[in-house]
């Protein structure tokens, strides 16, 4: 089993019973099987049927307000070192560009680089109080794109225009900093096949079935991180990986997909669920690790001088890959009562279908508005009526006459260039494929 699948057995815990009438069943609870995408979700079990317990925020009003009698929570952690990441695109949010093929929505993987962290004991606390705390961000991308004849020159070429290029952050649903019991933190087990301070996967030595014995001689943090540090290596990388378990992704997209075409879109619809920094990787201040990390390695691909020095890095990188952290989206409780023992599920914040019922007409707004952006500190309350009327051409009256006239006059001038050049608008929808295309 790989090291970084939650068993559920291990993350429920046995609490006191309630009367039944006490917990709010969710008569509309959904299956929590999470199926990976290109951006992997732990895997959670299925979970029909399963009453839920109230949320853990919810259940925590007391204590909430006994910490605001003492000063308030803890403080969000601070990272003390210079995040160096790529961005996919130089396109900003919110241009209102409609011919840029992606949007940056963060980083999969972000780096440090300092000297600092190359002492066993600096990185040590730097995982254990910041990486092991602070959740990553988990995030939904929802697009809408058209193919459309554009001429350039004296040809004509088809190109895809996205309508709508949408970005929601989801990490306020995780547990948050202190929720004791909601996170779990481990290193890889001697069976499992990762990097260990090599330039390949492999087993801790003596380990050669992926069988569980012996587990009890297997390195903590403390042991990889000193490893880490003794090694004489100048060109090392240390990865520290934090997953999400139980996020229900492929539910959250088979309910978009209809809820963007009740906007009667008739493009084409990608949903993807990309997590922000889900690897955090600790890399030895080398020169030739800040090259590979500039606009050096740009160089080496144009002159294609790639072909010969990446192999030669390849073998020369020694990399660990064997501590995991992982946040609960949801937990499970075994509760005994009258009736005997029943199983019950209890969310970090909210489930996914109360999410998206509290964004649905956030989310259709911001389709009808052709949104490209970062939507999530909008108010989720909007007039998703008038946001139609908008999307389907229709100008709001400024009350002055000469200029409600003016405006009309242009939009109707638009609309018969559009028809001239076979742009019109498919009748009963908007955002289809240009015929021909």
């Amino acid at each position: 089993m790989a090291y970084n699948t939650l068993d559920p057995k291990r993350a429920a815990a046995t609490m006191p019973v309630s009367p039944a009438a006490s917990y709010r069943d969710d008569p509309d609870a959904v299956s929590m099987h999470t199926t990976r995408s290109d951006y992997e979700y732990d895997d959670a079990p299925e979970l029909d049927d399963v009453p839920q317990l109230p949320s853990y925020e919810d259940s925590m009003t007391a204590n909430a307000a006994a910490e605001a009698s003492n000063g308030g929570p803890s403080a969000r952690p601070v990272d003390e070192y210079q995040v160096i990441s790529t961005p996919k695109s130089n396109r900003r949010w919110g241009t209102g560009h409609t011919h840029s093929p992606h949007k940056a929505v963060g980083w999969e993987t972000s780096i440090r680089m300092d000297e600092r962290l190359q002492d066993a004991k600096e990185l040590c606390e730097y995982v254990e109080n910041y990486l092991r705390l602070v959740a990553p961000r988990p995030m939904v991308h929802i697009q809408g794109w058209h193919w459309q004849k554009t001429k350039k020159k004296d040809k004509t070429e088809t190109e895809r225009i996205y309508d709508f290029d949408i970005v929601l952050n989801m990490q306020s649903l995780l547990p948050s900093i202190g929720d004791k019991g909601w996170t779990d933190a481990h290193a890889a087990n001697n069976s499992y096949e990762t990097y260990r301070g090599s330039f390949r996967k492999m087993r801790a030595p003596g380990y050669r079935q992926d069988l569980e014995v012996g587990e009890e001689d297997t390195p903590g943090l403390q042991k990889w991180c000193q490893a880490y540090a003794d090694c004489k290596s100048a060109l090392k990388v240390f990865r520290v990986t934090r997953t999400i378990v139980g996020m229900n992704t492929a539910w959250i997209k088979r309910e978009l997909e209809p809820l963007i075409r009740s906007t009667h879109y008739r493009g084409h619809i990608e949903i993807t669920f990309p997590v922000a920094d889900r690897n955090v990787d600790i890399y030895s201040p080398h020169w030739i690790n800040r090259a590979r990390l500039s606009w050096v390695r740009w160089m080496f691909y144009l002159t294609f001088l790639w072909i010969f020095t990446w192999p030669i890095l390849f073998f020369m990188t020694k990399r660990w890959e064997v501590y995991n952290v992982r946040w609960l989206f949801h937990r499970l409780f075994n509760v005994d009562n009258e009736e005997g023992r029943r199983q019950f599920i209890r969310y970090a914040v909210m489930s996914e279908k109360s999410w998206l019922k509290k964004h649905t007409d956030l989310i259709k707004s911001l389709v009808l508005d052709k949104f490209h952006g970062d939507g999530t500190d909008l108010p989720v309350v909007v007039d998703v009526d008038a946001s139609a009327r908008r999307a389907s051409g229709q100008i709001p009256q400024t009350g002055d006459r000469n200029v409600d006239a003016a405006v009309s006059f242009v939009q109707g001038s638009l609309g018969a260039w559009n028809a001239l050049n076979g742009r019109e608008p498919r009748s009963g929808g908007w955002g289809a494929d240009e015929s021909g295309c």
